[in-house]
């Protein structure tokens, strides 16, 4: 038998793997789903091999015969075609971008309660801007310019944390041989991102009512799923990542609970947080709007959107209403300090809100969560903004429409 195009093409799947093969030795497995796969079958030093030469129709019949004549030619001359496809293969160069994604899979999936923020960085920044690079090859030079370039973004804090992802994965290709040192070692984040220092800024509550107003006007241009979030920092005080890793199955709207894994949380608690009415309904109006298992969620791909998604739409928010700067992580400092100026909440009321470890002495004596009293909180907190938007829509239900200009769903 020798194969043909439609031979091939038109060749039915069993209920178990079947095997047709040449006289060649080219070959063809046919998998109960309907996979099909070319491999080459030889003699070599009285030993059988067999060898894959790839799928089906990405390999079309045509390539499979030219790979066959490749192998065929190596065992002429004395060579094991099975050994040298593995020496080819060691000898590829490997780049940034295929050592920093098995990194990711083989080591940050595995030991890591917080994967996800390393992968948006990995995504977003590092491979774009330095995935084709050989890694052997990787300078100093090339790092820092990459990190330069994200602190003329104007995100010097982020280009920080870029850096230490690049130490961390470069000190594993080291330690797997794949490199003898780590280019990023000897950089330091004063000399990147400069220090960082503890950030006081937090909106006055005429800044509030005006970023409200503006989320609910007709005229923002921001996704409605990222307007949502930025009021449910708001009215919880979580962190942006918390909601942005959120999941469904993580609401009970009959209990108004969110219960946080400790895998989502910073500190590796898991945490229960109320929901107020207001913030029910907010939830409520993104479930309308649903498109994955993920509350907040790229509509491209049904994962979780960025927190560089936030941060640029935060900008543009600043740029519009002329607000002076302040950053998502800011709102949760916004929460903090009006619950406490404006409602004198219990500064340790307040720490149980925002998910604070306490100190020790405290932790160890006081095992109590205070559930019931932060829900009086977080149901006050909710009543004074209402209040100070003036009953102005605070959770206005939205109409629908797809934006080209963004990445998600845009309701205006």
């Amino acid at each position: 038998m020798k194969f043909s195009d439609n031979y091939i093409k038109n060749i039915q799947p069993e209920s178990k793997w079947v095997e047709k093969i040449e006289a060649s030795g080219l070959g063809l497995r046919i998998m109960p789903s309907g996979s099909k796969s070319w491999f080459y079958r030889y003699t070599y030093n009285g030993k059988r091999y067999k060898m894959s030469l790839g799928k089906y129709p990405e390999i079309s019949l045509k390539e499979a015969r030219e790979l066959l004549f490749k192998s065929q030619k190596l065992k002429e001359n004395g060579v094991n075609p099975l050994e040298q496809n593995y020496q080819d293969k060691l000898k590829q160069k490997e780049t940034v971008s295929t050592f920093i994604t098995a990194w990711y899979k083989n080591y940050i999936e595995k030991h890591r309660k917080r994967p996800q923020q390393i992968k948006q960085q990995i995504e977003a920044d590092i491979i774009p801007l330095l995935g084709s690079k050989e890694l052997e090859k990787l300078q100093i030079r090339d790092i820092t310019q990459v990190l330069d370039f994200i602190v003329s973004r104007g995100a010097p804090v982020h280009a920080n944390k870029v850096l230490s992802t690049l130490k961390q994965a470069l000190n594993y290709a080291v330690s797997r041989g794949s490199l003898t040192n780590n280019p990023a070692a000897n950089i330091r984040s004063r000399d990147i991102g400069g220090l960082e220092k503890p950030r006081e800024r937090f909106l006055t509550t005429e800044e509030i009512k005006t970023l409200w107003h503006f989320l609910d006007s007709n005229e923002n241009k921001i996704s409605y799923s990222i307007r949502c979030s930025i009021k449910i920092i708001l009215l919880t005080g979580i962190r942006t990542a918390e909601i942005l890793l959120a999941q469904w199955e993580e609401i009970n709207f009959a209990e108004s609970l969110w219960t946080i894994p400790s895998h989502h949380n910073k500190n590796g608690l898991t945490m229960k947080i109320h929901l107020s009415p207001q913030c029910i309904r907010v939830f409520e109006l993104l479930m309308k709007t649903r498109t994955s298992n993920f509350i907040i969620s790229n509509i491209r791909n049904g994962g979780p959107l960025s927190e560089k998604a936030i941060a640029k739409a935060v900008s543009r928010i600043q740029t519009r209403l002329g607000i002076p700067h302040w950053t998502p992580h800011d709102l949760r400092r916004t929460f903090a300090t009006q619950l406490g100026e404006k409602l004198n909440i219990d500064p340790v009321v307040i720490e149980k809100c925002l998910g604070h470890k306490m100190p020790r002495i405290m932790a160890t004596y006081n095992k109590n969560e205070m559930l019931p009293q932060r829900k009086e909180a977080l149901n006050s907190w909710s009543d004074y903004l209402e209040n100070l938007i003036e009953y102005s829509n605070l959770t206005a239900s939205p109409n629908i429409i797809i934006s080209h200009n963004t990445n998600d769903l845009c309701i205006v």
